[in-house]
């Protein structure tokens, strides 16, 4: 029963949703660093994360709907990949790393521990969201999952928004079909995605512009995985970033002559700077629309990183306004 009221919601607010998109009027969005309110925190890092001097950056003005800082958001990053545990061991920056090419990359039996220490936590918190948005990768809708498993979520609406997928950084970043989700998290509505893509790509494919991918998915999968792709594509990354989902160690800033020369390594077209903030104000104005005042996301370390400045750790959860979000907010020096 619960399934079917959710099922019926999601359509109902899908359209709901769609409707305000079409009618809200303009603003600029807040400038400068956030300072965000802390919730907790389910574990420490492996090894650490890099503090980046381009934080204190402002972002660059761009047009939304306006935001009411009274609409309450949980942001939440997912627990930890298979793709984190490769990159402990590989370092993106070494001149031999190799793209792995984990698809979509999955949750550890670690990563799931971390998720249940969040519900605990949630519970605890008395977290009481009104919808539970994630981004359609498999690694986030898996933690929403167990972190809001909890009896007091059954009524609560799921729903995916590909706006919130992470940057495309390696194959790790890139997704399912969407029929292949709704068979593998059948609670979850996406019907947004089937309206929009139907079966092709809602990830970057460097095909178009962000949602704008030509390609059929089945196609885009096999060049993903590397069948039609001739070795590593090298691009330059002037500094550490995180690289999307994995951990990595910190680069001593003082050396900048040698973090000029770093390149990022990737089997599949990255996600460009400018793409991927334009979809982080799309991803507000999204959250603008939706009816509800409070609001679970769980996402990924780039887009927390770009609308907060903030280098969420796995399973970590942060309590915003919607108002206090600006892409661009953590820079990304790439």
């Amino acid at each position: 029963a619960g399934a079917a009221m959710r099922a019926a919601s999601c359509t109902a607010t899908h359209l709901a949703t769609a409707i305000a998109s079409m009618t809200s009027g303009n603003a600029s969005p807040r400038r400068g660093r956030v300072r965000p309110v802390r919730v907790s925190k389910t574990t420490v890092r492996a090894n650490g994360r890099p503090t980046l001097g381009a934080l204190d950056e402002k972002p660059k003005t761009s047009s939304s709907p306006s935001r009411t800082s009274t609409k309450t958001l949980y942001l939440i990053r997912h627990g930890r990949t298979e793709m984190n545990d490769y990159l402990l061991a590989n370092k993106w920056h070494d001149e031999n790393f190799v793209d792995p090419m984990m698809i979509d990359t999955k949750l550890t039996a670690f990563g799931e521990t971390q998720a249940l220490a969040l519900r605990a936590r949630l519970k605890n918190l008395n977290v009481a969201p009104d919808v539970i948005v994630a981004s359609p990768l498999s690694r986030a809708l898996k933690t929403a999952e167990i972190a809001f498993g909890d009896d007091q979520y059954k009524e609560t609406k799921l729903v995916t928004c590909h706006l919130a997928r992470e940057r495309v950084f390696h194959g790790s970043d890139v997704g399912t079909p969407t029929r292949t989700i709704k068979k593998q998290f059948p609670t979850w509505c996406v019907a947004e995605m089937e309206e929009k893509f139907g079966d092709q790509p809602w990830w970057y494919t460097g095909t178009g512009d962000d949602d704008s991918n030509s390609e059929g998915d089945e196609l885009n999968i096999r060049n993903a995985t590397g069948d039609t792709v001739t070795g590593n594509r090298t691009e330059k990354y002037p500094g550490d970033t995180g690289v999307g989902d994995g951990d990595t160690d910190s680069i001593n800033s003082e050396d900048d002559e040698s973090i000029d020369r770093l390149t990022l390594r990737s089997g599949v077209p990255y996600e460009p700077p400018e793409v991927f903030n334009q979809r982080m104000q799309c991803l507000l104005d999204w959250l603008t629309n939706r009816p509800e005042e409070k609001i679970a996301v769980v996402a990924h370390w780039g887009v927390w990183f770009s609308l907060t400045g903030r280098e969420f750790e796995n399973c970590e959860v942060c309590k915003f306004s919607l108002g206090d979000l600006a892409p661009g907010t953590g820079v990304m020096p790439v």
